[in-house]
């Protein structure tokens, strides 16, 4: 494998057009493929690192481990992709994470813009532009259409 992708998913429907995006680019192009979610949070009663963590924090990581596993199993690569999760601020902890794996872009989800669905947004990657130098590519959100050109295309359906 000749570099990295980091696929930053959340726990909504915006993350099913990243991670297929990352898996089918990653097989393409050969990339070591990294699924990543952060549990927004704050927890202002975990300031002292040396501490335990609280009952709350440690659900939310225990969520977003789980979570990464059932969309690895449900898109099976549970073999392939790594998983990293993380608890606190989505945008900075997956510019930690793309840093640590020195990866060379990111994946991240969108939804359709507008009444008309025309374009597409990710509050996601507006958040990650600030974080982090590594590039960052937005995923079209799923639809019949994007479908309809994979198959075409020879792609995964």
């Amino acid at each position: 494998m000749h570099g990295t992708m980091v696929c930053g998913v959340t726990d909504d429907d915006e993350s099913r057009g990243a991670v297929e995006l990352g898996i089918e680019l990653s097989k393409r192009l050969g990339l070591r493929l990294v699924l990543a979610h952060v549990a927004e949070g704050s927890y202002p009663h975990d300031v002292d690192q040396d501490g335990p963590e609280s009952v709350a924090k440690n659900g939310d990581r225990f969520r977003a481990e789980r979570l990464l596993v059932k969309l690895a199993e449900e898109y099976g690569v549970t073999d392939t992709a790594e998983r990293r999760s993380g608890v606190g601020d989505r945008a900075a902890l997956l510019g930690q994470i793309a840093a640590e794996e020195a990866a060379d872009v990111i994946v991240v989800g969108s939804r359709a813009r507008g009444w008309r669905g025309r374009g597409f947004e990710s509050k996601l990657a507006d958040e990650l532009k600030a974080a982090t130098p590594v590039p960052i590519l937005i995923a079209p959100p799923n639809s019949e259409r994007r479908e309809r050109l994979l198959s075409v295309h020879g792609g995964p359906r």
